[in-house]
């Protein structure tokens, strides 16, 4: 492979990094903070990582405000910036691409609406420079904002979505009957008209809601879904594979949303609407690795959400993010890895194995 992006952008800092870790501002990774919008164009970088610290249209604990500041302190918890060669993919994203760090986007205090169309606003400028959005949010309301900012910036007439979650976030209005609450997100990109049914698989429910006639509603017009348990008895392979062949029947691009709560809270307890009997680290990171080695990154976009680092009895204070930001700063890598493994031309990793 000819020298890289990344490594071109990077320079020196790629291979020899002096600064200890709780130095500096902690950027995801403590990759370069690109402040102003102009200087973001000039660099043009492949990805930037954005923070949506919205949680006003939770429903039952708040808390996801502070959900991009622990996955950034979370995500330079062991690891140097710049060089992350993955040793089960066998390759380096920051090798392939250029990955910045952008901030947070404006919120509103006291204004969902008005904050959400911050958060839209934004992803529209963008994605209209071409630059792939990877959101840290945040309450799961807004990935309504995210994909129609990317979809309208790019021209999308379908899109496919690959949903990872406890929760199917399709109801009509949320809980306590709010349109844009973060359980009515789907309903959402759904009335856009941008969304078949056909193109749509939700990965990981389980638990008391939402009621069956939400589930009606969904099957009646095409989704589909494998619970928590239909990924442990069909195998996680046979899930992702059918879930990417789902987004990519006839779509222009691919939207992946992932909610932490879909894991166990064992695994995860740092997040709003815990329940047990949720998925695995090691499934969802090879789930998420199949998935994204398919995708072309000039027609993705991302987010993760429900992070809330008050409620993860690991994470006292932050500055180090606790377990479940520590997963969260992890999954973003793995889709960047299978990303980087599509646009080299690869079908599959080459990780180094012993003889």
């Amino acid at each position: 492979m000819t020298e890289s992006r990344g490594k071109i952008f990077y320079g020196e800092k790629f291979k020899n990094i002096n600064e200890p870790i709780f130095m500096g501002i902690p950027t995801f990774l403590k990759l370069p903070y690109i402040q102003s919008m102009e200087e973001l164009v000039k660099i043009k970088p492949d990805i930037v990582i954005l923070g949506e610290p919205l949680d006003m249209a939770t429903t039952i604990r708040p808390g996801t405000r502070y959900g991009p500041r622990a996955v950034r302190a979370a995500s330079t918890v062991p690891s140097p910036p710049y060089s992350h060669f993955n040793i089960e993919v066998g390759v380096d994203p920051f090798e392939i691409f250029i990955v910045v760090d952008h901030g947070d986007i404006q919120v509103i205090p006291g204004d969902t609406v008005g904050t959400l169309q911050s958060f839209e606003k934004k992803i529209f400028e963008i994605s209209k420079h071409g630059i792939c959005p990877f959101i840290i949010g945040g309450d799961h309301s807004i990935t309504a904002a995210n994909v129609k900012g990317w979809a309208e910036a790019k021209r999308y007439k379908k899109v496919g979505l690959i949903h990872f979650d406890c929760h199917a976030d399709t109801a009509d209005k949320g809980l306590c009957g709010f349109e844009f609450d973060h359980g009515a997100h789907i309903r959402r990109i759904w009335d856009l008209g941008i969304l078949d049914g056909k193109n749509y698989t939700l990965i990981g429910p389980r638990g008391f809601w939402p009621e069956k006639k939400t589930f009606e509603w969904m099957r009646d017009i095409g989704m589909k879904w494998f619970t928590s348990f239909d990924v442990w008895e069909l195998g996680y392979r046979k899930v992702a594979e059918e879930a990417i062949e789902r987004a990519l029947d006839g779509t222009d691009a691919i939207w992946l949303t992932f909610d932490v709560d879909v894991m166990d809270p064992s695994i995860c307890p740092g997040t709003g609407e815990p329940e047990p009997g949720g998925l695995l680290t090691r499934e969802v990171y090879a789930m998420i690795r199949l998935i994204s080695k398919e995708l072309n990154i000039e027609k993705f976009g991302f987010d993760v959400v429900e992070v809330a680092p008050t409620y993860d009895i690991s994470d006292n204070s932050s500055y180090n993010g606790g377990i479940t930001s520590l997963f969260a700063s992890r999954l973003i890598l793995e889709v960047m890895c299978g990303l980087a493994i599509k646009k080299i031309g690869l079908k599959e990793g080459n990780p180094v194995r012993p003889l």
